[in-house]
């Protein structure tokens, strides 16, 4: 009894350390921000841009008055790009198209430059933005279809509601005009109902004269071109300007994107503010924790923050602050203001080639994995004795580069791909090709940096092991058996000799093949590599995101499924990296069960504080994936079996993690994150809603659209025979009569053949260090399973966790067996 008692402490210790980090890390995330918020801070002025400067606050006289009034200008299909190519037409003397619109779209950008430009993301749930579809979510907080995703912006919408969430946040003190016809899907019909809907204001001139505190106008309701937009909006724009009372705050923002879906512009009053303050002369939106980014959503709750002072948890924007009064901000220099201009036109244009790009980078990534295990298992399978070396490392070093291709899409992203051959504003089908063309020089890179690391590494340590004493025959026995002579281990010759004893009275690991796997020089350049992947994407998302946001591989501002932290793409790149890296380091070290506690906690301990904290990774999927798959790993690394209660063990501890994420997020200063906002969902028992959309992302575009259908169809056919075809490899292998026997030596020397064949049980005989290979395969089989289910993203995450794990997992396979001969 007494060894299955330290086994249970074992196990235990594990959930113990992960929890304890867990808890550390949210300790750290309450003091930090409590402390930063109680430490004297610089007036918010000397980072904001001059037109914030010079929007104070109102008096006391008028802030005890009612609030100043709202007005919001609305148009579709404009962005900045669009304003600045009309403006610079009229600069020129070119003819525009129409009278006066390069006059009317240079004085909008006169009224951009005094206010606080930004770009709207106005994603709903379909992939284009109808203005009906805009309409709703504003009046709704929450995205919204008006019309069916396959139908056209023409087509019949949904019943104009009675009222809408917008109205009754707003209450009856806060009197309302509307102009146009859309605007009655976000304002509803007041006082009237669905048969004998109310009369409209007909134009902005009258609405104004009723001396409501709000005025929403549909200015493009009759606009069918740039042109017709721009002019609309400012004969609108110049209306306000002119009939307003003094002091009214104007908003202007393009709400709909169905011809070109990106970022739309907007502008809010001078001096609005954010509760993450500015960079770089920009409001940062708290719902994107991005410069210059807000959501459609985040419309609706800063109206009811800057009319009624309130704000409602049912929305699910971030509410910005409205000044008091809407004074026109002071012009800055002609430089500094074009430069914010320039910037969001940039930014917009950079969101629309990540989404162009997205499918061939996903593609191609996944695309080249599959070719390299077809290749490998074609190419491995008996070859002639003379080629055997050769083909081994040829397919060992084209795995090492393949697993360098996820960082180097990431840190591709540092340069400005997006604007080659850019026109108005629209990315060329150039600029996916020169991505993925700058992704593979940077992954050769990358591959040559970590190698040039081994190199140097081990030319620094063979002066010390030529000085150190000869090592004894039993030592030399186990070298000869583990590796050559001058390997990168030459510190091998002594580490299998030297080993750490067993714990608990288990077996003391025995020299093999398997043994030595991440020992010599190309193990270890595969090693640093593969751990690439994790470290650089943890970094970029606990730094914000500026590389991940509009990267090739996604998480861009035209899909808007996230902004910032780590996406669905990311994880599953970094948690299939993590676990081939686990266990590459655990078998490097000698192995033994303490190694396996200590590694897994740490490493994998790490990524999942920087996954899962708010403040950092803020994916939920990701910490409830995390959790059982690090459990599993670390079990299966100390040779340890998890029965029924075990697992509920672990169910119990990934609640408990998730859980404190989530109450830390919901205290901690600044607005919730996702998880916050999911954990108060649950807490209301409006969580049902939440998870039925997301089950419906998950086999939705399968029940709808025939063509995934047959993809998905295809691909579990291509699963099915690959799983049958693996085990009868696995049998073959046990039996002796895989033809791949060949790759994993016995211990003294190669498996003998008889009758033609290499026989024997390559296995036999492994130490517990030998059968990484196995324990990671599990793992990441337990990895794909809990994320596909937990995750929106669905079956590609499982294709993402395939090309971050197979290249590394089969390069550190072969060069640890290579390095055994």
């Amino acid at each position: 009894m007494r060894p299955r008692r330290r086994q249970q402490r074992l196990v235990r210790g594990v959930v113990y350390v992960l929890v304890l980090l867990v808890v550390i890390g949210m300790i750290l995330a309450v003091v930090g921000p409590a402390l930063a918020s109680a430490a004297p801070a610089a007036p918010e002025s000397g980072a904001a841009p001059a037109s914030q400067a010079a929007s104070a606050p109102a008096s006391d006289a008028t802030s005890a008055s009612r609030p100043a009034p709202v007005v919001v200008l609305a148009t579709s299909n404009l962005t900045w790009a669009d304003l600045r190519e009309q403006a610079s037409r009229e600069g020129t003397g070119e003819d525009s198209g129409s009278s006066g619109v390069g006059s009317a779209a240079a004085h909008l950008l006169a009224f951009a430059w005094r206010g606080e430009p930004m770009n709207l993301s106005v994603r709903t749930p379909a992939d284009r933005t109808c203005p009906a579809d805009a309409w709703l979510t504003l009046g709704r907080g929450k995205r919204a279809s008006a019309i069916e995703p396959v139908a056209s912006c023409a087509g019949p919408t949904t019943a104009i509601p009675r009222s809408t969430p917008l109205v009754e946040a707003l209450g009856q003190d806060v009197s309302i005009q509307a102009v146009g016809p859309g605007t009655q899907l976000a304002t509803g019909i007041p006082g009237g109902s669905q048969n004998t809907p109310a009369s409209l204001v007909p134009s902005v001139a009258e609405a104004l004269a009723a001396d409501a505190d709000l005025t929403i106008v549909d200015t493009a309701s009759a606009a069918t071109t740039d042109a017709e937009r721009i002019a609309a909006l400012d004969d609108a724009l110049r209306t306000v300007q002119e009939r307003a009372r003094p002091g009214t705050r104007i908003i202007i923002a393009s709400l709909a994107d169905d011809e070109a879906p990106g970022p739309q512009m907007a502008v809010l009053p001078a001096g609005t503010r954010s509760a993450r303050g500015t960079s770089e002369g920009l409001v940062v939106g708290d719902s994107t924790h991005q410069p210059g980014l807000v959501q459609l959503t985040d419309l609706t709750p800063t109206l009811v923050s800057a009319l009624a002072g309130r704000r409602d948890p049912a929305f699910d924007g971030h509410a910005l602050t409205l000044p008091q009064t809407g004074r026109a901000g002071v012009a800055t220099a002609g430089a500094t203001r074009d430069a914010r201009i320039s910037r969001l036109a940039d930014d917009a244009l950079h969101a629309r080639a990540s989404q162009a790009t997205v499918m061939q980078a996903s593609a191609l990534l996944m695309g080249l994995t599959v070719a390299l295990l077809v290749w490998a298992a074609v190419a491995l399978r008996v070859p002639k004795a003379s080629r055997r070396t050769a083909l081994r490392r040829r397919v060992t070093w084209v795995a090492v580069y393949l697993s360098g291709l996820p960082t180097a899409l990431l840190l591709v992203n540092a340069a400005p791909w997006w604007r080659v051959g850019a026109r108005a504003g629209s990315p060329s089908g150039w600029a996916s090709l020169v991505a993925m063309a700058a992704a593979a020089l940077v992954a050769a890179g990358i591959v040559g940096l970590a190698a040039g690391i081994v190199a140097l590494a081990r030319r620094r340590r063979r002066p010390h092991l030529a000085a150190s004493p000869l090592p004894s025959p039993s030592a030399l026995g186990a070298s000869a058996a583990a590796g050559p002579a001058g390997s990168a281990g030459a510190l091998c010759a002594r580490g299998e000799a030297t080993a750490e004893p067993q714990p608990d009275g288990a077996e003391s690991p025995r020299p093999s093949a398997s043994a030595s796997a991440p020992r010599n020089g190309v193990s270890l350049t595969a090693l640093l590599v593969a751990a690439a992947i994790p470290l650089a994407w943890l970094v970029d998302a606990a730094a914000g995101a500026p590389l991940a946001f509009n990267n090739p591989l996604g998480m861009n501002a035209v899909v808007a499924g996230r902004f910032y932290g780590v996406s669905n793409t990311a994880f599953a790149l970094v948690a299939g990296a993590l676990i081939v890296v686990i266990a590459g380091v655990w078998a490097a070290l000698g192995g033994g069960r303490r190694t396996a506690l200590v590694v897994t906690s740490l490493l994998g301990g790490a990524a999942l504080l920087v996954d899962g904290a708010p403040q950092l990774g803020a994916d939920v999927g990701g910490a409830l994936t995390l959790v059982p798959t690090l459990a599993f790993l670390g079990a299966g690394l100390a040779g340890l079996r998890l029965s029924w209660r075990r697992w509920l063990a672990i169910g119990a501890a990934t609640v408990l993690v998730v859980g404190g994420f989530a109450v830390i997020d919901l205290i901690r200063p600044g607005g919730p994150t996702h998880l916050g906002r999911f954990a108060r969902q649950v807490a209301d028992g409006s969580a049902a809603g939440v998870l039925g959309r997301k089950a419906y992302a998950l086999v939705g575009p399968f029940v709808t659209n025939p063509v995934m259908a047959t993809a998905l169809g295809g691909a579990v056919v291509i699963v099915a025979a690959a799983l049958w075809w693996g085990r009868r490899q696995v049998r073959a292998w046990r039996n002796g009569t895989s033809p791949y026997a060949w790759l994993a030596p016995a211990a003294h020397g190669d498996i003998p053949r008889v009758g033609g064949r290499e026989s024997g049980s390559p296995t036999r005989g492994m130490s517990p260090s030998g059968r990484w290979p196995t324990t990671a395969l599990k793992s990441l089989g337990v990895l794909t399973l809990v994320a596909v289910l937990v995750n929106d993203s669905g079956v590609t995450m499982a294709g993402f966790i395939l090309a971050a794990a197979a290249p590394a997992l089969l390069a550190l396979t072969l060069s640890g067996s290579e390095s055994a001969r």
